[in-house]
């Protein structure tokens, strides 16, 4: 249904009905300027937030706390929060305070990819993959302020599968990573809002997860799923062995089954509608709700517009500070210097704490070596980089009114319905619903219950300026874009992105110069895995996509049909044929901003997440994945925070605790 039919609803409010329609030739321009303008609006807000910090005294003499947390992201923010009941915490960040548009699901990702929120990397050039973006180069973000990527991301929350956590504990030799060790750690922040149990859920933790208010074609995305065979199953619940939610959607209570054809599909093979951090419509992870509930604790002290340098280190291996530089005094060459008693914990991300332990000496000799900074700790610090890598299958026009069409169904209302009644379309950050299922090439491998292929779907239509703005998102060529979507604007729509879930390619970060202030070097070698295998994986999940889009009654009835204009690149190819699509990949492929592995447990860290060969100095974020889990990372990142910082305070329980 879409947002303006006329639901009995609606038909109570007559004031709705009469100004919607005279109204929104009026508000979309409107709409349109202000989309258009969120540069110069975070700019201002980030301005402005920056010449208050500037009032705030900051201390030219060394301070001293007892954990000093660098990054204030999902992980950093979980940290923070839990040491500062007990001890003494500083926390610094490079960012600002968050935006409060930054608090609306609806438009978070039209927030992203400007300066003030994000740190903008880039990836060299790429061979095999993203070969539409400008210059073959594949545009990172990451979160920058307080709350990092936990503000601007599509704040999907997925754990991952039971056999990622099991193989974290066999790499690293350590059990309380396996699932059954990890799980308590998910529950502990959780205050989930639907379908489950306690075995596998929590319910009275800091962080909301619930259902948005609106799932638009959600649920459509799933009966299409369940003619091709495959289950409504709770993603973060019970190991599909356990259970299958009996009468798929229809059945909102949980039986447990375990006949053999329940055995034969297998842990978390299935799909479902989406459910993220947010409470009343309003985006809560990270910052809502673990750090903002404690920055009036006096034992936590935040720096913002905090650069950190390096990582200072006494007796030839022990960490007990931190250089950075406040924004206003580095101008002038100023540094500052903080002490930690206890330890230094290091929550910087997948590309920013690689960075940070190589330029405080930490990392592969060679490498440092030839840049002149000194080694302290020869490690493979910045390799083993892996991302998921998703293909764009976009866009399939419907006949039906089902998808939200900007023009049509933003409306003055749907803001008004989210600020006064938390409901609407801008309590759904836009990904509708997901599933994940194992390709035939993980099948043969004997892995079948592992999936290595996932799912998103967006019930979203192609609006006036999506080339515009995808193409300034992704850094792909707006030509292009707005040739491929040209017979599909203003249509109603949506799409899936496939992707390899468990890539078999890896890459590696590197420092750009021996200044804190210099670019790194990311190099994640997409689709460079000798024996194609994710590149085949991703053929065979597109061809799914196209099969459940188009081949079954539940998006058959809606008129589904794929766009008809070839990819710019490959009109040379048949359109739809084996060779076509094998380019379609290749070019429309782009980062799902799932990045980890570069400070990976087991060869840079121990399972206690201590960095080896230094003392005091912990890493607490995706760079100690092994492997990153098949779904978003923002869960597994928290959950790995929570860990850890359960693990310090047991080592350091009552050691001076502030009272």
């Amino acid at each position: 249904m879409s947002a303006l039919a006329i639901t009995p609803d609606l038909l109570l409010d007559p004031i709705k009905l009469l100004l919607n329609p005279f109204i929104q030739p009026i508000f979309v321009p409107v709409l349109y300027l202000v989309l258009d303008s969120f540069g110069w609006i975070l700019s201002t807000w980030f301005n402005a937030d920056r010449v208050q910090d500037e009032q705030r005294r900051v201390s030219l003499k060394p301070e001293t706390y007892d954990f000093i947390v660098v990054g204030a992201g999902s992980a950093g923010s979980i940290v923070a929060a839990r040491l500062s009941r007990n001890y003494r915490v500083l926390l610094l960040e490079a960012g600002s305070d968050p935006h409060p548009l930054q608090y609306i699901p609806g438009i978070g990702q039209f927030i992203y990819g400007f300066p003030e929120v994000d740190w903008l990397h880039k990836t060299v050039p790429q061979k095999f993959a993203s070969l539409n973006s400008v210059n073959n180069q594949s545009s990172w973000t990451a979160g920058l302020g307080l709350g990092g990527s936990g503000n601007i991301n599509l704040a999907i929350h997925l754990r991952g599968h039971k056999r990622d956590f099991d193989n974290w504990a066999n790499i690293t030799g350590d059990p309380s990573w396996s699932h059954e060790g990890v799980v308590p750690f998910f529950k502990a922040h959780e205050d989930y809002r639907g379908p489950g149990d306690e075995k596998y859920h929590g319910y009275n933790g800091d962080l909301r997860i619930e259902a948005p208010d609106y799932v638009g074609m959600g649920y459509d995305f799933v009966r299409a799923a369940e003619e091709l065979g495959f289950k409504n199953v709770d993603l973060n619940g019970a190991p599909f062995t356990e259970g299958i939610r009996e009468g798929g959607l229809a059945g909102l209570r949980v039986n447990w089954v375990n006949d053999s054809w329940a055995k034969s599909f297998m842990n978390y093979l299935g799909f479902d509608i989406i459910r993220f951090p947010i409470k009343r419509g309003v985006r809560q992870a990270p910052y809502k709700a673990f750090l903002e509930p404690a920055l009036t604790r006096k034992t936590l002290t935040v720096r913002r517009y905090a650069h950190v340098n390096r990582i200072l280190f006494k007796d030839g291996n022990t960490a007990y500070g931190i250089q950075y530089a406040n924004n206003q005094l580095d101008r002038h060459g100023q540094k500052l210097v903080a002490f930690a008693s206890k330890e230094v914990i290091i929550t910087a991300g997948c590309m920013g704490t690689p960075k940070l332990l190589m330029l405080s000496g930490i990392g592969p000799a060679e490498h440092l070596n030839n840049l002149g900074i000194p080694v302290l700790a020869d490690l493979p610090v910045g390799e083993n980089l892996q991302d998921h890598l998703g293909v764009y299958l976009s866009y399939f026009t419907l006949e039906q009114p089902r998808s939200v069409l900007l023009e049509r169904d933003l409306t003055v209302t749907q803001f008004s319905d989210w600020v006064f009644k938390g409901e609407g379309i801008l309590t759904s950050p836009g990904c509708q619903a997901t599933g994940v299922f194992s390709s035939s090439l993980a099948k043969a491998r004997g892995e079948g219950d592992w999936p290595d292929l996932q799912f998103f779907f967006f019930g979203y239509a192609a609006f006036q300026n999506s080339p515009k703005h995808v193409s300034r998102l992704f850094n792909l060529k707006e030509d292009e874009i707005t040739e491929y979507y040209k017979t599909s604007i203003g249509k109603d729509g949506a799409h899936i992105i496939v992707t390899g879930s468990r890539p078999y390619s890896r890459g590696y970060i590197r420092l750009g110069g021996s200044s804190p202030y210099d670019k790194i070097i990311i190099q994640p070698n997409y689709l460079a895995d000798p024996d194609d295998t994710d590149f085949k994986a991703l053929k065979e999940g597109v061809q799914k996509g196209l099969e459940l889009m188009e081949n079954t009654e539940a998006f058959r009835k809606l008129g589904a049909r794929f766009n008809n204009v070839s990819l710019p690149g490959c009109q040379h190819l048949e359109f739809r044929s084996d060779p076509y699509w094998e380019c379609f990949i290749r070019r429309f492929s782009v980062t799902l901003h799932h990045p980890g592995g570069t400070a990976a447990m087991g060869s840079v860290v121990t399972p206690e997440l201590k960095v080896i060969g230094v003392q005091n100095l912990r890493v607490m974020d995706t760079s100690v994945e092994p492997q990153i889990p098949i779904t978003n990372t923002q869960a597994s990142t928290m959950m790995i925070a929570e860990k850890g910082s359960f693990l310090i305070l047991e080592q350091w329980k009552d050691n001076n605790i502030v009272k």
